[in-house]
């Protein structure tokens, strides 16, 4: 009886985590700063320093960014508001649930394109406050995931004004929604704000999104608010409150072109967070120091602009008187009265008239006696 060899075997996978190269450990590093998984200190160090970058990145990197990113970027939005049971528009019509039950799975998927990866291996390798390399992402190869991440990396460098300073210049920073809705304030370079267009928020992941983030949204929007009487400088004042008056005109346009004033919830919460009391200019103007510039029609401005979120109220109150008349057999009577029903539940009448009056106290110049009371759309800027 002849023996036969037997056939050669594979060796065993090796236990335990596979080894990488130092430059895709400080990568994988990097991504979970980005992600809100690691030390800030130690994260802006990172992004702060240089490394020499490999040609190409292992198998076993790529394969830890992939993971890193699609749970990292799911958690984010589930703790940001994506498991709350609420109520949004699909098709015009009120749906209940969860996000994920909310939805069907085409719009809860998160695609990453190539460009995260690149950026992840630029912002390892330069000193991103000092980039000797360039980078940046057309806009339009981006998918809804990568401003999602964007958003996040944003986020988590805004601790450091010089990282702040380079990243808002790049388009998939300059360019982001996201970015312009969460911190208006950062991406101004100046008092002349030029937000992105917000059209494609309100239909697919976007607009899913932008449900998850409702919540995370009317707090940071509701801080930023209440710290407004802590800033002393008036030029800082001017253009962050201009740069948050074009944004959110701009954003409620187009969320009441694409009928989906649900996604505009958030300013409506803000709003309600700070007026549940009367409340006088000094509580956002408080802060600024000295008498200001010498022009009487300046420091107006500035003071006009500190008051960027009450304004929006005119627009949300013109919302509630057209859902007022909204008939049973019209095609958007399920949405209109799905924002009847929360301007109603927000008490966005006395809201309204807080508001108003905390605005319009700031134009004693504007209104004569007896007159009309100013228009509460005045944008920042005009001549007083």
């Amino acid at each position: 009886m002849t023996r036969t060899a037997a056939p050669p075997t594979r060796p065993p996978e090796p236990d335990g985590p596979r080894p990488v190269s130092r430059f895709e450990f400080n990568l994988v590093r990097v991504l979970r700063f980005f992600l809100g998984h690691f030390p800030s200190d130690q994260g802006i160090q990172l992004v702060r320093a240089a490394m020499t970058r490999p040609e190409c990145l292992s198998d076993t990197a790529v394969g830890l960014v992939k993971d890193s990113l699609a749970k990292g970027c799911v958690l984010a939005l589930v703790r940001a508001g994506g498991w709350r049971s609420d109520r949004y528009l699909r098709a015009g019509k009120p749906v209940g649930g969860r996000a994920w039950e909310r939805s069907p799975p085409a719009d809860l998927a998160l695609a990453f394109s190539a460009r995260v990866v690149e950026f992840l291996i630029w912002a390892t390798a330069e000193k991103v406050h000092d980039p000797k390399a360039p980078w940046d992402a057309p806009y339009e190869e981006l998918t809804p995931a990568d401003e999602l991440f964007f958003w996040l990396a944003f986020d988590a460098c805004r601790a450091d004004p010089d990282l702040v300073a380079v990243l808002r210049t790049r388009d998939a920073f300059r360019l982001n929604p996201l970015c312009w809705l969460g911190y208006p304030g950062d991406m101004a370079a100046d008092d002349e704000s030029a937000p992105p267009d917000f059209r494609p928020c309100f239909a697919g992941p976007r607009a899913v999104i932008l449900e998850c983030l409702q919540a995370h949204l009317a707090r940071r929007w509701t801080q930023s608010e209440r710290a407004k009487g802590q800033i002393g400088d008036w030029e800082r004042m001017r253009r962050q409150g201009r740069a948050e008056f074009a944004t959110l005109r701009a954003f409620l346009a187009a969320a009441g072109a694409a009928n989906r004033t649900d996604l505009a919830r958030f300013v409506l919460k803000t709003n309600v967070a700070m007026f549940g009391t009367d409340l006088a200019p000094a509580f956002w103007t408080g802060g600024l120091q000295g008498s200001g510039p010498p022009r009487l029609a300046d420091r107006l401005d500035t003071q006009r602009a500190a008051l960027a979120v009450p304004r929006q109220l005119e627009v949300l109150a013109g919302w509630q008187q057209r859902a007022v008349h909204v008939g049973y057999f019209d095609e958007d009577y399920s949405a209109s009265q799905m924002w009847k029903q929360e301007w109603e539940a927000a008490g966005g009448d006395a809201v309204a008239a807080r508001a108003r009056a905390a605005v319009e106290s700031l134009e004693p110049l504007r209104a004569p006696v007896g007159g009309a009371p100013p228009a509460a759309t005045d944008i920042p800027g005009d001549d007083a």
